[in-house]
C-alpha cells in the first residue's frame, strides 16, 4: 500500500510538473509571439506590405490567440489561482488592442490610416503586455518550483518511511524467514521494481527541469540569488549566458554590479540595491551591461528582497536579455522624434486632407502660421476656412477656362495634383484674427499601391515678407528709372549741344549747365542711397530709446523758428494723452521737421498758418497727427504718388519731393504706417501710427 500510494502521488506530481512545464512553455511562446508582431511592425514600417507579410502576420495572430485561450482555460480549469486571474484581466485590454489592430490591417492591408493605427497600437501596447506576461511567467515558475519542492519532500518521505517499514518487516519476520522465503523473494522483487520507478521519476524530474531551462532560454530569462548572510551569489545558466561568462564562473555581488555600464546604469543598480536592502523595496529596471566579451547590451533586471526579523537576508530575481527589443524601441523613438521635428517645423505649414477636403492633419507650423489649434480643425473643417474666397473664385474661373469645364469647390485646389502635375501656387491665407498673409503652397496627392488617391498634402511657406520686398524692389526700380532718366537725358543733350558750340562763351554757358544737371543728379543719387540704407537697416540694428514727444517737438520748433516767425505761424501741441515713446530719435526728429516744414512751405497766402500737433492712443497703438490749414492736396489726382521720390504737387522754389519719401521709409522700417487726408484750400492731416 505504501509503494502504491507512493507511485500514485509521485505519478500525479510528475504529471503536474509536465503540465506546468507545458504551460510555462506556452506562456513563453505568448511573449515570443508579441515580440514577433512588434518586429513585423518595425519591418513593415520601412518596407511595403506584401501578401507574404500579411499571411505571416495572420499565422502569428492565430497562434497568439490560441495561446491566450489555452492559458486562460488552463488557469480556470486546473489552477484557479486568483493572482493569475488578476494578471490575465490586466493583460486582456492590451491583448485585445493588439488583436483588433492586427485584424484590421489583415482585412485592409493597403489602407495607410489602418497601418498607422496598427503601428501606433503595437508600439503603445507591446511593452505593457510583455510586463504582464513576465509576471504571469513568474507566477507559473513559482507554482512549478513549489510543486517540484513538494515532490522532493514526498520522495524523501516515502523513501524514509519505506526504509523504516522494510527494516521493521525484516525485524519481525527474521525468525520465520525460512517459512516465508517466498514472500521475502517477492518483496525483494517489489523493492527492485520500486527502485526502478524511483530512477524513472528522477529522469522525469530532470526532463521537467530541462523543459524549464529551454523555456527560459527561448525568452532569454535567467534567475539570480544573493545570500547576504553567507555572502554567496548564484546565477542560473541563462544568466551566465547573458553575461557571456563560463559555466564555472563564480559571481559575487560586487562583480555583478561591475558588469553594469559605467555611468547611469551602474549608479542606478547600486542605488536600487541599496534602497532594497534598507527599505524592503523591489525593483524593475532596464539598464545596460558590458558582457565578459566587451559587448554592450540592454537587460531587464528585476529584484526582490527577503526580510527576516527586519533584516534583509536574501535578494533574488530574474535577469532578461532585451537588447534586440530595446534597440528597436530606441530606433523607433529616434525615427518618431525626427519625423515629428519635420512635421512640427515652426516655419512650414503642413496640412493633410481627405479626398473631400476635410482636414486630417494640422502641424505646429500651420498653427503658428494661421493662429488655429489643430483640435479646432481636424475632422471638423475644410481648407476653405482660411482661403480667400475671391481668390478661390478667380482660380476656379481660370481652371474652368483651361479645362473647358466648370471646376469648383475643393477640386479647384487639387486639380493639378489629381493629374500628377506639380502644383506650386501663391495663395492668400486668412488667419484666425482676420489678417491675411501670402503663402507659396505646394499641393500633392497621396496614393495607395493601386494608384488611388487617398489624401492630399499641402505644404505652405509664408512669403509675405518676400512679396513685400519684391514690391519695394519694383517700386524702387521704377523710382530710380523715373528720376534718373531726366538728368541722364539732359546730360546727353548737353553733350550734343557742347559739340556744336562755336564760341568759348557758348561752351562756358553750356558747361555751367553741366554743373547744374550733375548737381541735381548727385542729389537724386544721394537721396536714393539714403532710402536704400533705411530699407537695408534691420529693425534690431536701429537704436531705440525712450523719447518725449514734447522735448523733440520743442527742438524742432527751435530749428525752424525763423520760418515760424516770418510766416506768423501758430503751432499748437497737445501731448497730454501720451508723451513718451520708444523710438529712434533721429527718425522722430525727421518726422517733425519734414511734416511741419511742409505745412509751413505750402501754407495759404490768404491766412496765417495754423498747425496742430497731437498724440492719442488708438486700438492700443500710439498715433501722431499733424494738421494744417494750408493749400491742401488733390488726393484723387496725386494720392497714388504722394510718397514718391521727387513728387511735387505745388509750385514752390524749395520743393524737391524728397521729405515725404524719406519719412515714409523711416516709419515703415520700424513697422509703422503713415496716411494722409486732405482737402484743397482747407488743409492736410498726416497720421502716423507707431
Amino acid at each position: 500500500m505504501i509503494i502504491i500510494a507512493n507511485q500514485i502521488i509521485i505519478s500525479n506530481s510528475i504529471s503536474k510538473q509536465s503540465s506546468d512545464a507545458e504551460t510555462i512553455n506556452i506562456a513563453g511562446k505568448q511573449r515570443m509571439y508579441s515580440q514577433l508582431i512588434t518586429k513585423m511592425a518595425l519591418y513593415t514600417k520601412n518596407a511595403n506590405l506584401q501578401d507574404d507579410n500579411i499571411s505571416n502576420l495572420k499565422k502569428v495572430i492565430d497562434s497568439f490567440k490560441k495561446a491566450d485561450t489555452y492559458l486562460k482555460q488552463k488557469n480556470k480549469l486546473q489552477y484557479n489561482i486568483e493572482s493569475l486571474d488578476i494578471l490575465f484581466n490586466k493583460n486582456t485590454p492590451y491583448f485585445n488592442k493588439i488583436i483588433s489592430s492586427s485584424n484590421k490591417l489583415i482585412e485592409d492591408p493597403n489602407n495607410e490610416v489602418v497601418f498607422n493605427q496598427f503601428f501606433e497600437t503595437i508600439k503603445n501596447n507591446e511593452q505593457p503586455f510583455l510586463n504582464s506576461m513576465d509576471a504571469i511567467v513568474n507566477e507559473y515558475q513559482k507554482l512549478s518550483e513549489n510543486r517540484l519542492s513538494f515532490l522532493k519532500k514526498m520522495e524523501y518521505f516515502f523513501i524514509t518511511f519505506t526504509s523504516i517499514s522494510l527494516f521493521a518487516i525484516i525485524f519481525f519476520m527474521f525468525l520465520p524467514m525460512f517459512r516465508k522465503n517466498k514472500a521475502l523473494t517477492n518483496l525483494n522483487k517489489e523493492l527492485e521494481k520500486f527502485k526502478k520507478e524511483i530512477e524513472q521519476k528522477e529522469k522525469d524530474k530532470k526532463s521537467v527541469e530541462e523543459i524549464l531551462h529551454r523555456t527560459n532560454s527561448v525568452a532569454r530569462i535567467g534567475t539570480w540569488e544573493v545570500d547576504l548572510i553567507n555572502k554567496e551569489v548564484s546565477w542560473s545558466k541563462v544568466t551566465k549566458e547573458i553575461h557571456n561568462t563560463k559555466n564555472d564562473y563564480i559571481p559575487s555581488l560586487e562583480k555583478g554590479i561591475d558588469f553594469y555600464k559605467e555611468g547611469y546604469s551602474r549608479d542606478r543598480i547600486t542605488k536600487v540595491i541599496d534602497n532594497s536592502i534598507k527599505n524592503n523595496s523591489s525593483w524593475d529596471e532596464e539598464l545596460q551591461i558590458v558582457t565578459a566579451q566587451g559587448k554592450n547590451i540592454w537587460v531587464r533586471a528585476i529584484g526582490q528582497p527577503e526580510f527576516i526579523n527586519n533584516e534583509c537576508v536574501r535578494l533574488y530575481g530574474t535577469f532578461q536579455d532585451i537588447n534586440t527589443v530595446k534597440l528597436a524601441q530606441i530606433e523607433l523613438k529616434k525615427a518618431n522624434e525626427e519625423l515629428n521635428a519635420i512635421l512640427d517645423s515652426g516655419t512650414i505649414s503642413i496640412i493633410r486632407t481627405d479626398t473631400n477636403g476635410i482636414i486630417t492633419y494640422f502641424n505646429e507650423g500651420a498653427e503658428k502660421l494661421l493662429g488655429y489649434k489643430s483640435e479646432e480643425l481636424i475632422n471638423k473643417k475644410t481648407t476653405a476656412i482660411f482661403h480667400d474666397k475671391e481668390e478661390v473664385l478667380k482660380r476656379g474661373k481660370k481652371l474652368s477656362t483651361k479645362y473647358k469645364k466648370e471646376i469648383t469647390g475643393f477640386d479647384l485646389l487639387t486639380r493639378l495634383a489629381r493629374n500628377n502635375k506639380v502644383d506650386s501656387t501663391k495663395w492668400t491665407y486668412i488667419k484666425k484674427d482676420g489678417t491675411s498673409i501670402d503663402v507659396q503652397l505646394s499641393v500633392s496627392a497621396i496614393r495607395d499601391k493601386k494608384g488611388n488617391i487617398v489624401a492630399f498634402l499641402g505644404v505652405g511657406t509664408d512669403i509675405t515678407k518676400l512679396t513685400e520686398q519684391n514690391k519695394q524692389l519694383a517700386s524702387f526700380a521704377q523710382i530710380a528709372s523715373h528720376n534718373l532718366r531726366a538728368p541722364v537725358s539732359n546730360l546727353s543733350s548737353l553733350l550734343d549741344l557742347y559739340d556744336i558750340c562755336e564760341t568759348s562763351e557758348e561752351k562756358e554757358f553750356t558747361f555751367g549747365k553741366f554743373r547744374t544737371v550733375i548737381a541735381h543728379l548727385s542729389e537724386t543719387l544721394n537721396t536714393l542711397i539714403e532710402a536704400i540704407k533705411i530699407r537695408e537697416k534691420r529693425e534690431s540694428n536701429i537704436e531705440i530709446k525712450t523719447l518725449s514727444f514734447s522735448k523733440v517737438f520743442k527742438k524742432t520748433e527751435e530749428i525752424i523758428s525763423e520760418k515760424i516767425s516770418r510766416l506768423n505761424a501758430v503751432i499748437i501741441s497737445d501731448f497730454s494723452s501720451i508723451d513718451t515713446i520708444k523710438y529712434n530719435e533721429s527718425y522722430l526728429e525727421s518726422i517733425f521737421i519734414n511734416l511741419i516744414s511742409n505745412s509751413l512751405r505750402y501754407s495759404s497766402p490768404e491766412r496765417a498758418p495754423r498747425i496742430e500737433v497731437t498724440t492719442t492712443i488708438n486700438a492700443g497703438k500710439i498715433e501722431l497727427k499733424i494738421t494744417d490749414n494750408g493749400l491742401g492736396i488733390d488726393l484723387e489726382k496725386h494720392g497714388h504718388k504722394l510718397f514718391g521720390l521727387n513728387q511735387v504737387f505745388h509750385r514752390h522754389k524749395d520743393s524737391k519731393g524728397v521729405g515725404l519719401y524719406i519719412v515714409k521709409n523711416q516709419i515703415e522700417s520700424l513697422k509703422g504706417t503713415i496716411s494722409c487726408t486732405s482737402e484743397i484750400d482747407k488743409g492736410t492731416t498726416f497720421t502716423i501710427t507707431f
